[in-house]
């Protein structure tokens, strides 16, 4: 048996909790008109994701999206972004978030 890496493990993580968000259109209607539609940035996500790599970024995009619009998530899609979170070391890059930072 193979173990998973890291980055398929995180990979398959994001796009779970991806999916989930990308269930739920009618959480576009929450998004201002001054910034990213709710479409763009699932699309935008989802190519960090499967087409960059850019795992950090999708993850703090994923988290952001999650504090600042009424998304509902299951609690298996939370316990994966918590594994994601724990394996990367970090939340975000804002300095609100450095105590979770583990990277230095």
């Amino acid at each position: 048996m193979t173990s998973q890496s890291d980055f398929e493990f995180i990979e398959d993580n994001l796009i779970f909790v991806l999916d989930e968000m990308s269930a739920q259109p009618e959480v576009g209607q929450h998004y201002p008109a001054n910034v990213m539609s709710y479409e763009d940035e699932i699309a935008q996500i989802r190519e960090f994701i499967e087409l960059a790599g850019e795992y950090g970024l999708a993850f703090e995009y994923i988290n952001s999206a999650l504090e600042q619009f009424p998304y509902r998530i299951s609690g298996k899609a939370a316990v994966k972004l918590l594994e994601v979170g724990l394996l990367m070391g970090f939340k975000s890059e804002n300095d609100k978030d450095k105590r979770f930072d583990r990277r230095h």
